[in-house]
């Protein structure tokens, strides 16, 4: 597939479904957890409808990073002058999109306002600048991406029911790294490639590094085994990277009997799926626990560490707060 790595049977069902969908100019709703891959997968329905080489672009702004203030004049652009600080005329991320691809990341915290904007522009294809009464007309392959149970989102009143039909005609899954342990030791392998250049050519993995990669749950998904493999390699014995370098447990009776190995047989994973989920939620709570010690609760290095945004954490530690998780430091 590619640059698109995808050998765990869950991979090859989701970028199955996402290569038919990419055939078709209709919305897309990919779902699943923080750093599981939802834009790699974005990208690749992209690449595949237009084709590797192809300069129609790209678009992906997160919804969650930029300020609520901010986000409808970057979606929307503006007029010079339309309000105080808009020295110039910019145009928004629509437009940018325009005879290509928008992802809307996050979008699951877009505020409720901007949604029913959001929908006018979907349903009637034409955007205004803020500060402009010109229509601009759009064609445009809209995706949408979220770590959020959107359904329970409209049933607590924080996400448009209309919107979330338009928006997901086609969903697609992106399974958690634990779900799909045959992708570790490929995309392990990728992140050596990938970091040859810049930190050190001809680093290989101990096979003792190579167990404790596969029988980690990996809560922060591919984001946190990409750090991972970074680490290792800046410590590396030798050329060597060791278990003990890679800065994630090994050998605990914890970590080896709730995650899935490469041995695990298929139906028995599909058997215990929401088990494995619960316990991929503690783990992910307790290792965001360690962090808030570690960095003495500086929640700006915390959140460049999980890969994620300072107000995607408070989502995190207020659903620890809820479990009974408060951590002290």
């Amino acid at each position: 597939m590619s640059n698109f790595i995808a050998q765990a049977p869950a991979s090859i069902k989701t970028f199955s479904l996402a290569r038919r969908v990419a055939h078709f100019n209709i919305p897309v709703l990919l779902m699943g957890e923080t750093g599981s891959g939802k834009e790699c997968v974005a990208k690749y329905i992209h690449t595949t409808a237009f084709g590797e080489n192809s300069t129609v672009p790209f678009i992906a702004i997160n919804c969650a990073a930029i300020p609520e203030s901010m986000l409808e004049s970057t979606l929307f652009g503006y007029e010079k002058g339309a309000f105080t600080g808009a020295v110039n005329t910019l145009p928004g991320k629509f437009e940018l999109a325009n005879n290509g691809t928008l992802l809307l990341d996050e979008i699951g915290d877009m505020p409720l306002p901007l949604q029913a904007k959001l929908l006018r522009v979907l349903q009637e294809r034409q955007v205004e600048r803020l500060g402009s009464h010109r229509t601009i007309n759009l064609s445009f392959r809209l995706m949408a991406s979220t770590n959020k149970n959107l359904e329970s989102e409209v049933a607590a009143g924080r996400f448009r029911e209309d919107l979330f039909y338009r928006i997901s005609v086609v969903p697609v899954t992106v399974p958690a790294l634990r779900e799909r342990v045959g992708d570790i030791l490929p995309l392990a392998d990728a992140f050596l490639k990938k970091y040859a250049h810049t930190i050190g050519k001809n680093i290989c993995l101990a096979e003792s590094a190579k167990a404790a990669l596969l029988n980690y749950c990996w809560p922060g998904n591919v984001r946190q085994l990409e750090n991972a493999i970074q680490r290792g390699m800046v410590l590396n014995q030798n050329g060597v990277i060791h278990a003990s370098a890679l800065g994630i447990p090994c050998n605990t009776q914890e970590e080896t009997v709730d995650c899935p190995t490469a041995e695990t047989p298929i139906h028995s994973l599909n058997a215990s799926r929401q088990e494995l989920q619960r316990h991929g939620r503690v783990a992910q709570y307790h290792y965001i626990a360690d962090l808030m010690r570690k960095y003495q609760g500086n929640r700006s290095q915390i959140a460049d560490c999980l890969g994620i945004t300072p107000r995607a954490l408070r989502y995190r530690l207020a659903s620890m707060r809820k479990h009974g998780i408060e951590v002290c430091f």
